[in-house]
């Protein structure tokens, strides 16, 4: 997937940093760290112990790189990064003349001893509490970088940053847990409008009778995929699925997903909940920002216009 200079999506969080014991206070976002315990200080004491990264399988490095609290738009930004050692050298091309005998002529770029082809993002978090306790977040959608991998970084510091509370005349010490939950803001009537289906997997445990001798094989689930093709809409969507799923629950089908293309070129896989399929489906859509400034694949600083319209989007309700 190629970046574009001048665009980004954001996919919108709410995140909880919840006390592990039931009486501590939540930690704040921002505190001095020389007198207070914060959320910045125990993301920032696992960058400078170097520990804020993760080796996927494939090799790829994902690291916290840096994290700051910026007090004018009242808010933690967090830089991450991800390095790939094992990916090709990128190449580029442009149109050859018509005499050359050639359409394009390419570019190879070569990368140097030491060096890692990268891509970075931003997640941020806005300081505003929700009436849940959580607060509204929003991570720039990178290639590689998604929230299970920041999750668990983010979760590892969380739990090495032990702070202290007093309950009665007793101090005790604790800490935090990182909850991040994307936020349902589209649904299927208004993903119609413009969008359309592409296809329903179903599943359920499998009937298979396969007789393995040798017992290498044990038939586990059973999956049908169908594809759309009549036509669905925002006002027959709900009539449909819902004749669909009360004849596949018949058959011993037990879930059911959705795929949708969406008006902005990309797709997302909807969960129906076979109790309610005639109920308005809520999930989880990313949002388009565009800007002025040019966009590199990987940046070592925070982009001031980047952190300012994802925590727009992260507070738009």
């Amino acid at each position: 997937m190629l970046l574009e200079k001048h665009s980004r999506f954001f996919r919108k969080f709410e995140i909880g940093f919840n006390p592990r014991h039931k009486d501590a206070p939540r930690l704040p976002l921002w505190a001095d760290p020389k007198s207070a315990y914060s959320v910045f200080d125990a993301i920032k004491k696992q960058i400078d112990g170097e520990k804020a990264l993760e080796v996927q399988p494939n090799g790829d490095i994902v690291e916290l790189m840096d994290v700051e609290y910026r007090a004018a738009d009242k808010a933690l930004a967090i830089l991450i990064h991800r390095a790939s050692p094992n990916a090709a050298d990128p190449t580029y091309r442009k149109k050859a003349r018509a005499s050359s005998g050639k359409k394009v002529v390419l570019r190879h770029t070569q990368k140097d001893e030491g060096e890692d082809q990268s891509v970075s993002a931003h997640l941020v978090i806005a300081d505003l509490t929700l009436k849940n306790g959580a607060r509204p977040a929003a991570l720039e959608e990178i290639p590689g970088i998604s929230m299970a991998s920041v999750r668990r970084l983010v979760a590892l510091a969380m739990a090495d940053y032990q702070y202290p509370f007093t309950r009665g005349k007793k101090q005790i010490e604790t800490s935090s847990s990182f909850s991040p939950q994307g936020v349902k803001s589209e649904t299927m009537t208004n993903a119609l409008k413009k969008g359309h289906l592409g296809f329903v997997t179903l599943s359920r445990p499998s009937k298979s009778e396969l007789v393995d001798a040798d017992d290498h094989f044990k038939p586990e689930r059973e999956v049908l995929r169908l594809r759309v093709k009549g036509e669905i809409d925002p006002n027959n969507w709900k009539k449909v699925f819902s004749n669909l799923v009360t004849k596949a629950k018949g058959e011993g089908w037990e879930e059911f997903k959705v795929d949708i293309n969406l008006d902005d070129n990309r797709s997302r896989t909807v969960k129906i909940d076979r109790d309610d399929e005639a109920s308005e489906i809520l999930f989880v859509r990313s949002e388009q920002a565009t800007f002025t400034t040019p966009l590199r694949s990987c940046s070592d600083t925070f982009v001031v216009e980047v952190i300012q319209k994802a925590l727009k989007i992260a507070k738009t309700q």
